[in-house]
């Protein structure tokens, strides 16, 4: 009776041991799985080539209006010739930096407006911004982009942000990058607003 109470606690010992090595084995006939590296799913990036006048009513052309510079004011009761005091206006305008090349003859044209459209030529593509993905961040953004004569981008504004600076940078920084056949009014080129959809997609989103 004592040897069945002493082998009792070894059988459990034992039996706790098997148990285990079962589980082990068990384990290691499972297939071992790698797990799949992180992908970025291509950027779906298109053009908007019917744009509405509601978006054309929103784009301000550039005023190219030369301002005259104003003349010295001079003081009521004192000769300008005697060395009087005199006051220079401030003239704001000079104060202000244009955002494309001043040329009185060149125009710009709505896009529905426009007889011969700009066609694109090279649209890149944006760069995912690495801590917009590893983060998990998608978007889309609109921008506008202004085309000059000579088909290049003058200028790019966003339209609708993603709600990312990160998103809105790298749309902005690719649409400044693309390059248009030139659009023409009455035979003669004239710059017109373009509008551009980028959509930043991670894969399996």
């Amino acid at each position: 009776m004592r040897d069945h109470k002493k082998m009792y606690g070894i059988y459990l010992r034992a039996s706790f041991l098997i148990a285990i090595g079962l589980i082990i084995a068990f384990l290691l006939t499972l297939p071992y799985a790698e797990p799949e590296p992180y992908k970025l799913k291509q950027e779906v990036v298109g053009i908007i080539n019917e744009i509405s006048m509601e978006i054309d009513k929103q784009i301000e052309p550039i005023d190219n209006t030369v301002r005259p510079k104003p003349q010295p004011v001079v003081i009521a009761g004192q000769n300008p010739d005697d060395g009087a005091t005199t006051i220079d206006p401030t003239d704001y305008g000079e104060n202000i930096i244009p955002t494309a090349p001043i040329g009185p003859d060149i125009e710009v044209i709505p896009y529905y407006k426009v007889e011969v459209k700009p066609q694109p030529i090279s649209m890149p593509s944006p760069v995912y911004p690495p801590l917009a993905a590893k983060a998990g961040i998608e978007g889309k953004v609109v921008v506008k982009m202004l085309v000059d004569i000579d088909g290049g981008v003058i200028t790019v504004e966003v339209i609708k942000s993603s709600g990312n600076p990160m998103l809105d940078e790298s749309a902005i920084a690719a649409a400044k990058q693309s390059k248009f056949t030139p659009a023409k009014q009455r035979d003669k080129l004239v710059r017109v607003w373009v509008v551009r959809q980028i959509e930043f997609k991670l894969a399996g989103g």
